[in-house]
C-alpha cells in the first residue's frame, strides 16, 4: 500500500512538473507566436491585427530591429507616417546597417515636407571618425573595443614572458592600440547622441512649439509630423524639445513620442 501510495505521489508531482514546464515553454513561444501572427496579418493586409500582435509582443518585454520594422512598415501603409518614421528610427538603433530599413526610413521621410533629415549628429570631424562603425548598433561597438582589450592584454603577457617577441609584432601591437582608442572615442560619442539625448518624432500632423508650456502662449515655430527633435525635458504634459537648428519649443507631450 505504502509504494503505491508513494507512485501515486511521484506521479502527482511528475505532471505537475510537467504541466509547468509545458506552460513556461508555451510562455516562451507566445512572443514568436505574435509575432508570426502579425506577419500573416500584414500579408493579409489587416493592418491593424497585424499591429495589435506586434503591440503584444512588446507588451511581453520583447523588443528587436525586425519587430520595430515591421511596426514600422504596418503605419506606414496605414498612412500614419509619424509612427512609421519613430519606429524606424527605432529599429536603426538595433540594425543600422540593414538596406531596407534604410530605404523604407528614407521613402517615409520623403512623404513629409519638413523635418525629412536627421538630426545633426555633431560636428563634421565627429561624423568623420564614427563613419567606419556606422553599420554596427552600440552593443557591437562596445563588443569591438573588448576584443581589442582582450588581444592586447593577452600581447602585453606574451611581451613580459618574451620581451623578443615585442620588436617582431609592434607595428602590430601599436596599431590594436590606435584602434582601441578609435573604437572608445566612436563608443563615447554614439553613446552621448544616442543614449543620452533623448531623440524624439513628431507623431501628428502639425504642432505648434510655443515660447512657454501653456496653451496661451504665443506659437514661435511649427512642426510638421514626422520632424525630428530632441526632448529637453518634459513638464507636465508638455515638451521643452529642440529643433534641429537649435530652436527650443514647448509642444503638447502627446505629440512627440520618444525614440
Amino acid at each position: 500500500m505504502k509504494i503505491t501510495k508513494y507512485i501515486t505521489i511521484f506521479a502527482a508531482l511528475l505532471m505537475i512538473c510537467c504541466g509547468t514546464c509545458l506552460g513556461e515553454e508555451k510562455g516562451s513561444n507566445e512572443p514568436t507566436q505574435a509575432f508570426f501572427r502579425g506577419n500573416t496579418f500584414y500579408e493579409e493586409r489587416d493592418y491593424a491585427k497585424a499591429l495589435q500582435n506586434y503591440e503584444q509582443v512588446l507588451k511581453l518585454g520583447v523588443e528587436s530591429g525586425n519587430l520595430y520594422y515591421n511596426i514600422g512598415n504596418t503605419y506606414l501603409k496605414m498612412g500614419k507616417v509619424g509612427y512609421a518614421i519613430l519606429y524606424y528610427s527605432k529599429a536603426r538603433r538595433l540594425i543600422p546597417q540593414d538596406s531596407d530599413l534604410k530605404s523604407n526610413l528614407s521613402y517615409a521621410r520623403s512623404l513629409v515636407q519638413e523635418g525629412s533629415a536627421d538630426m545633426p549628429r555633431g560636428n563634421f570631424v565627429g561624423r568623420i571618425i564614427r563613419r567606419p562603425f556606422a553599420s554596427f548598433n552600440l552593443n557591437n561597438v562596445a563588443l569591438i573595443g573588448l576584443v581589442l582589450y582582450a588581444c592586447l592584454i593577452l600581447m602585453a603577457a606574451a611581451f613580459i614572458i618574451n620581451p623578443v617577441l615585442f620588436k617582431k609584432i609592434k607595428i602590430v601591437f601599436i596599431a590594436l592600440c590606435v584602434l582601441l582608442v578609435w573604437d572608445v572615442t566612436v563608443f563615447g560619442l554614439r553613446y552621448y547622441y544616442e543614449e543620452a539625448l533623448k531623440h524624439g518624432v513628431v507623431i501628428q500632423k502639425e504642432v505648434e512649439g510655443k515660447y512657454e508650456p501653456i496653451d496661451k502662449s504665443t506659437t514661435y515655430y511649427k512642426l510638421r509630423e514626422g520632424s525630428d527633435v530632441i526632448i529637453m525635458k518634459t513638464k507636465n504634459d508638455w515638451r521643452q524639445i529642440r529643433r534641429r537648428d537649435g530652436k527650443r519649443a514647448w509642444v503638447k507631450k502627446e505629440s512627440v513620442e520618444e525614440v
